[in-house]
């Protein structure tokens, strides 16, 4: 349980920092709710039962209420029956849950790379990516693409179908993994996302209960202020003990973000979801109209792009059972029009996998943020699900050609593979960052609006592609998008290079070098304010010196100390450290 005296911190600044008058507002406010609660503990229990009751149910128990009679052993029994029924849904959608999880387990390839094979330096990376060319990146034998063909269309065939009533999946929010350190940085993001102007309710997804035990000032005190909360993963799963667990985790290999991320959408109670890494920053204003416009209206998934092309081996659609035809209909990001087809029975060699139909499109996927219609892309998100599960060793060298993880490119793949539209931003990611002697130093990367991005598309199609299709090419219309500040409007910020960690930041001479020298991260652009970054700080400085948050991140530099005992370590480092840069940046 959170500690009164951290409430007691909290509130005492927040009291500290009004102005007399509202001083004086919240004194009368708080005398007048005493009043008022003294009168009402003085009315009857038939009175308070009668007038108040009902409005601490949800509108499914008023429902309940509304067709019972018999006075109060009726509602009684209502309220009964209700809470088992909920019960029972509750235990339905855990064994349904198990049931995927039976599938996915059931359906593991036999065959797993252990000791992954890989040249890069195979091929140019600026000569065409052709299905001849890329593959000889990766090396895999004949009996395990045979292996991954076997269970992969095992489990396509054995996908559960969507259950609406069972899944209970409602509306629209954002929901941020966390966990460790990324708790602190959920909290910081969800902060961030409110001081920007998004009003979606948020979800900070927790991997284990243990998460969720040692950032309680998080999840009980400072995201409810932000109209966020936390959801533990396992809980949703049915997984109730420490030991079952460590079980699941191990029997499932669950020990990356990787797996973390398809578990948080499948147990998020949102139907339509925008996924945000723990470092992605909101920098504009954002509602509800990115679910109900266009490209996510009647595609249902969107995916942002990263800096480097797509290298997934050919061997992957041999495995997936995926027909790449010989007819070129892309240029890199952008379908062409038809006049411009072109079909060829070299394509193998003359042109770029990628640009064929059938084929997952150019370029590779930023994995910071993702947006999905459960109920319209069930199924990939169950087959991603099932790539990321067997990842390492099986799909990831396949999709990625590397032995970093690919991650990012399973749902791209798996709708392709399930031939369900999708959209990707076609608005290149910007790189953000400082010089420091002569040197450039990348911090973050910066995501663009996807609803401004389609429009400017559409607008780029409409100009040219029957007056001049020749200029229907990537080039041109990346061009085209930069001519204007109203053809592309970025909308996140990913500060993942390093990561918003204030004591390592400070202590580790990233920002403070060994001469004295300071850095501002954050390089201009006209996509948000030069005072983002010193807004930042001072929230984190808010946090750590003001509330004296206690949480995991924090709690490993500044050990929890006895009570009413003044840590040093902490005091010393918001004295020396976060005001001396505090006072640099605002200089």
């Amino acid at each position: 349980m959170v500690s009164i005296s951290t409430y007691f911190r909290y509130y005492k600044s927040r009291f500290q920092s009004l102005s007399p008058r509202k001083k004086f507002r919240v004194v009368a406010l708080t005398l007048i709710t005493t009043a008022f609660l003294i009168f009402i503990s003085s009315s009857s229990t038939a009175e308070i039962q009668n007038n108040i009751i009902y409005s601490n149910y949800t509108s499914w128990f008023k429902e309940t209420f509304k067709h019972s009679s018999g006075g109060d052993s009726n509602k009684k029994d209502a309220i009964t029956d209700a809470a088992q029924q909920l019960e029972d849904l509750k235990n339905s959608k855990i064994n349904f849950y198990k049931s995927i999880f039976k599938t996915l387990e059931n359906n593991k390839p036999e065959i797993k790379l252990d000791n992954y094979e890989y040249d890069q330096n195979a091929i140019n990376l600026e000569d065409i990516l052709s299905s001849k060319n890329l593959a000889q990146i990766g090396k895999f034998s004949v009996e395990f693409i045979d292996s991954i063909k076997k269970s992969h269309s095992q489990y396509l065939k054995q996908m559960p179908e969507f259950d609406e009533n069972l899944l209970q999946y409602k509306g629209n929010g954002v929901i941020i993994l966390g966990g460790g350190d990324q708790s602190w940085l959920a909290l910081l993001s969800t902060r961030m996302f409110r001081r920007m102007g998004g009003l979606l309710p948020v979800e900070v997804m927790l991997p284990r209960r243990n998460d969720y035990d040692i950032d309680r000032d998080i999840c009980d005190v400072y995201l409810p202020q932000l109209n966020a909360k936390c959801v533990v993963i396992t809980e949703k799963l049915g997984i109730e003990t420490q030991k079952e667990e460590e079980l699941f985790f191990k029997d499932f290999n669950i020990n990356d973000n990787a797996m973390h991320r398809s578990l948080a959408l499948l147990t998020s109670n949102f139907e339509n979801v925008l996924l945000l890494e723990s470092d992605n920053l909101l920098i504009k204003p954002l509602d509800e109209s990115i679910f109900t416009s266009d490209p996510f209206k009647s595609n249902g998934l969107i995916v942002w792009p990263d800096f480097w092309k797509r290298i997934t081996s050919p061997f992957f659609y041999s495995a997936a059972g995926v027909h790449v035809e010989n007819s070129r209909i892309r240029d890199s990001i952008i379908e062409l029009p038809e006049s411009k087809y072109h079909t060829s029975s070299k394509a193998d060699s003359l042109f770029a996998l990628h640009d064929r139909k059938g084929a997952i499109p150019d370029v590779a996927n930023d994995s910071g943020e993702l947006m999905i219609s459960k109920k319209t892309h069930w199924k990939t998100l169950l087959l991603a699900m099932y790539y990321n599960l067997y990842g390492v060793g099986y799909y990831y060298p396949l999709l990625g050609q590397t032995h970093n993880i690919a991650e990012k490119e399973t749902f791209a793949a798996a709708a392709t593979v399930l031939k369900n539209k999708y959209y990707q931003v076609k608005s290149s990611t910007e790189a953000n960052g400082f010089f420091y002697n002569g040197d450039f130093r990348g911090v973050g990367m910066l995501q663009f609006d996807p609803i401004v991005d389609y429009y400017s598309l559409n607008s780029f199609m409409d100009k040219y592609s029957e007056s001049n299709p020749d200029k229907i090419t990537a080039a041109d219309l990346g061009n085209y998008l930069g001519e204007s500040s109203e053809r592309r409007s970025a909308l996140f910020f990913a500060v993942n290079f390093p990561r918003l960690l204030p004591i390592e930041l400070l202590n580790d001479r990233f920002i403070v070098k060994e001469n004295g020298d300071r850095i501002k991260m954050f390089g201009d652009t006209p996509y948000f304010n030069n005072n983002l970054e010193i807004t930042l700080w001072r929230i984190m400085n808010d946090y750590i010196c003001h509330y004296e948050l206690h949480c995991s991140y924090l709690d490993k530099h500044f050990p929890m100390v006895k009570k009413n005992n003044k840590n040093d370590a902490r005091a010393g480092f918001c004295n020396d450290g976060m005001k001396q840069h505090l006072l640099w940046l605002a200089g």
